[in-house]
């Protein structure tokens, strides 16, 4: 990386070179055709090249002390899976559309309303961004993967969760109330909803390959 200020000491350079050799080409017309005016116009080459020269030096030494730049936060909205890896102390925040905020509220709703989630426990404004993180469309899963990344306490009350790799989970032993489950990349989430699982995958509007369905039926 440059030293900070370099583009400005040329500058001060080139400006400081400019004032020697205009002015002295003016000076030297000037004594050769013996008359006045090229050594007013060398007079003003080297106040204008002087000023320029000085002025890109202050430059030069205030960036050169100048404090190092913070972190800057910058919020692309729909930017799913944005890093903080950028140079220059720049720190993406992702952030949802519009239209994915509004999924938001809509998913932890009707998760609220189904039992899948208690109620008064959630709030999207605090998991916004991590959701966000997981990119656009909105939808259960993302929402359930992320309060399991930054949810609050208790938000999983009404839950069971088996990591995903392991395969479907037996849930023969039940002897309560019917379960539901869904799958995701990473998780197989269980829940005993007060909806149907196709009227709850409506409500919540899943797409096709992240659907709740009865855990006592074979998956398709």
């Amino acid at each position: 990386m440059a030293r900070p200020g370099t583009v400005d000491r040329v500058s001060a350079a080139i400006s400081a070179a400019g004032a020697v050799v205009v002015g002295g080409w003016f000076v030297v017309a000037g004594v050769q055709a013996g008359r006045a005016i090229p050594f007013v116009a060398a007079a003003v080459a080297v106040t204008v090249f002087g000023f320029l020269a000085r002025r890109s030096w202050r430059l030069a030494r205030q960036a050169e002390f100048a404090p190092a730049v913070p972190a800057t936060e910058v919020v692309v909205p729909g930017a799913g899976g944005a890093t903080s890896t950028l140079p220059d102390a720049v720190r993406v925040v992702p952030a949802l559309s519009a239209e994915g905020r509004e999924r938001l509220d809509r998913v932890v709703d009707v998760l609220v309303a189904a039992a899948v989630l208690p109620d008064g426990v959630v709030d999207p404004d605090r998991i916004a961004a991590s959701v966000a993180d997981r990119g656009e469309p909105v939808t259960s899963g993302t929402v359930l993967d992320a309060l399991d990344e930054a949810g609050p306490d208790g938000w999983d009350g009404l839950l069971d969760r088996r990591p995903a790799r392991d395969g479907a989970p037996d849930l023969s032993a039940n002897r309560g109330p019917r379960l539901a489950w869904l799958w995701t990349d990473r998780t197989v989430w269980v829940a005993a909803p007060s909806n149907d699982p196709a009227e709850l995958n409506d409500l919540l509007d899943q797409p096709a390959y992240e659907l709740w369905e009865w855990a006592d039926e074979a998956r398709g």
